[in-house]
């Protein structure tokens, strides 16, 4: 009879497996007889622990979208601390995120389901991805002095977090282009993450001085031509960066 540990041994192995394979060909392109040879495991396992393919399918993607054990006390820091502290907390859990992963499928298998969203994909980015974006537009508003749902701080996010992650994530390609620059961060990752801090803020008030709708300024005196009554576009003075430094 077998134990739990063993049971969740099997488990693991039969998303391992999965894993390798979704990333590979794709939900449609596995059969469950594949997934358990890869596996190690007998054909039977799968719907005694997962009861479909598509259950587990489900199941994988849940495991590929889960948060580190390192990074997952970043999270709840980042709304406690003073914001610009708290921002670099978040920059640092974006790095550690992303360099804790021991395998490339959840990567792989995720970059598939971005270019071609499947109904599964859907609803496991409601579950576990909608929360971590939440509170990291949280923290970028704290640190940017602007609203959580606004436009620019959603850009901020989208900068913050592509960047802090793609010099672990992309390493093969960056350090073919620039070893030099991936030296550098390496040596130094407190200046690394004090640099995204700041760019995370630049690209928050950069956003919102150049792609936020413009508003019309009030005529200064009564016209009559059609050409005069027109409103005047006014531009934002918002590209003021706040110090990411405290």
């Amino acid at each position: 009879m077998g134990t739990t540990r063993d049971s969740e041994a099997t488990r693991r192995a039969i998303i391992d497996a999965a894993g390798r394979l979704f990333a590979e060909r794709g939900f449609s392109g596995v059969t469950a007889r594949e997934v358990a040879a890869d596996a190690g495991v007998a054909l039977s396992a799968i719907p005694y622990h997962f009861g479909s393919m598509d259950v587990l399918y489900r199941e994988t993607l849940l495991i590929a979208c889960e948060i580190s054990p390192d990074a997952a006390p970043l999270a709840a820091q980042a709304l406690k601390e003073d914001p610009d502290v708290g921002l670099r907390t978040a920059v640092r859990w974006a790095i550690v995120d992303s360099t804790s992963m021991k395998a490339s499928w959840p990567i792989r298998l995720l970059h598939r389901e971005e270019l071609d969203p499947s109904p599964a994909f859907l609803d496991v980015l409601r579950i576990k991805i909608v929360p971590e974006w939440t509170w990291l537009c949280q923290v970028v508003a704290r640190a940017s002095g602007r609203q959580p749902g606004s436009l620019e701080v959603k850009f901020g996010v989208i900068a913050m977090y592509n960047l802090a992650a793609a010099f672990h994530i992309r390493t093969g390609m960056i350090d073919h282009l620039a070893p030099d620059v991936l030296a550098s961060l390496t040596k130094a990752p407190e200046a690394f993450i004090e640099c995204v801090s700041r760019l995370t803020l630049s690209a928050v008030a950069d956003f919102a001085a150049t792609m936020s709708p413009q508003r019309p300024a009030a005529p200064a005196r009564a016209q009559t031509s059609a050409a005069a009554t027109s409103p005047r576009r006014s531009a934002r003075s918002s590209s003021r960066t706040r110090s990411a430094g405290s």
